[in-house]
């Protein structure tokens, strides 16, 4: 007998781990389970599969099954192979899933269930880590419980800790799925206290960067003298404080009141907590003199002159953060916006230009509860994720006071 692969040697090891006497060989190349113990009955058959690397996880999936069943001692292994697989009369409900199957049926709960994702959110926080977990599954040395699966996942996003937290809670969320929902075995679960020893430390708080009125309007004055349709795009986010995305449902609205306005028909859908379809709200911007200053967007909309960014149909690109944040990583403005920002320790995004609404908005006295409602979210997270001042509103705030008193 040559020497094992290096796969079938993590393939025993697995089957043995947590079951006295189970071995698992090749037989006329397909797997063959036997066990052999002192105070267990002999007892072998076939699995349906082929002896092969890819074949390991699907089948540590079925052994993770049937061990349970067979270990009650009333039926033979051939019998609980059967039952595990879904294939006899009393158990033709349950059909045992491939991990490719159970990613599946995670993403529909994720999309379709009660959070209703979009496509891109699970595209962007779920997808690269699920993928990973199942090339792992499929290897030759496949994980064999939930602790090793993130333990191992998590070595691709090593020195990352917002990708490792983010790909903790995926994995977590998907071994919940396929124990509740797929009957696998407990010992899939991903507990608290594996996440706390492998996710690492947590990333470093970032202090958010909000530019000023006049950073802003030279930014976006840059822009729009190489391309009006980006500086369009700029000005629209700064002036209604809006998130990347919303900028595909934006409509030229009469309000109730017989004027026009802009409507936005996007809904942020965060867990369980919704943000219904809103009204805009502009909030101009202020230049060095203190003049405001009004570019009139939604008029110019609403008559079909307000020029925007057109994708390869012709047609208004449809944007979303990544579009954005890469445009302006090429516009030398942005870079040295960025570079000044990050010299005070400070992270400069896109979402920038909404928490400078926010800030613009608390310094002209508007209640808190009406920001929200514009901006299109709840108290909570105005005041968790959301800047309301920066140092230089917080001096003329404090002058203010003083000169009256």
């Amino acid at each position: 007998m040559g020497a094992l692969a290096k796969w079938e040697e993590g393939f025993r090891a697995a089957v043995k781990t947590g079951r006295q006497g189970w071995t698992v060989g090749n037989n006329s190349g397909r797997m063959r389970l036997k066990i052999r113990a002192k105070d267990l009955r002999t007892d072998s058959a076939n699995l349906p599969f082929p002896w092969t690397a890819e074949a390991v996880g699907d089948a540590l999936l079925l052994i993770n099954r049937l061990y349970p069943i067979w270990m009650k001692g009333e039926v033979s292994m051939k019998q609980a192979i059967t039952e595990a697989s879904g294939k006899s009369d009393n158990l033709a409900s349950t059909v045992t899933k491939t991990w490719p199957q159970i990613i599946e049926s995670f993403r529909i709960s994720l999309q379709e269930g009660r959070n209703q994702i979009l496509d891109m959110t699970y595209r962007d926080n779920y997808e690269p880590c699920l993928n990973e977990a199942l090339r792992l599954l499929r290897s030759r040395t496949a994980p064999a419980d939930g602790h090793v699966l993130l333990q191992r996942t998590l070595q691709r996003w090593k020195g990352k800790p917002s990708s490792r937290a983010a790909c903790c809670l995926a994995l977590r969320n998907l071994m919940d799925h396929a124990v509740s929902r797929h009957k696998m075995p407990a010992g899939w679960q991903i507990s608290q206290t594996s996440i706390r020893e492998l996710r690492g430390r947590p990333a470093e708080k970032k202090t958010k960067a909000t530019l000023t009125d006049q950073e802003a309007l030279d930014l976006i004055e840059a822009v729009g003298s190489r391309n009006e349709g980006w500086g369009n795009v700029l000005r629209l986010m700064v002036l209604y404080g809006l998130r990347p995305i919303e900028l595909q449902y934006l409509a030229p609205r009469l309000t109730d009141q017989g004027d026009l306005g802009l409507w936005c028909s996007y809904r942020k859908i965060s867990g369980p907590n919704r943000c219904d379809p809103r009204w805009l709200q502009p909030l101009p911007l202020r230049d060095s003199l203190g003049e405001t200053v009004n570019w009139n967007l939604c008029q110019t909309l609403n008559a079909g002159l307000l020029e925007l960014p057109a994708g390869r149909d012709g047609d208004f690109r449809k944007l979303n953060g990544r579009y954005v944040l890469n445009h302006l990583n090429r516009q030398p403005e942005w870079k040295q916006l960025k570079d000044k920002y990050e010299a005070s320790g400070m992270w400069l995004r896109p979402y920038s230009f909404r928490d400078g609404y926010s800030v613009r908005a608390h310094r002209h006295g508007i209640e808190t509860a009406q920001i929200c409602r514009a901006m299109g979210h709840g108290l909570a997270a105005h005041s968790r994720a959301y800047e309301s001042a920066t140092d230089a509103t917080t001096k003329d705030a404090f002058i203010r006071a003083t000169a009256n008193s």
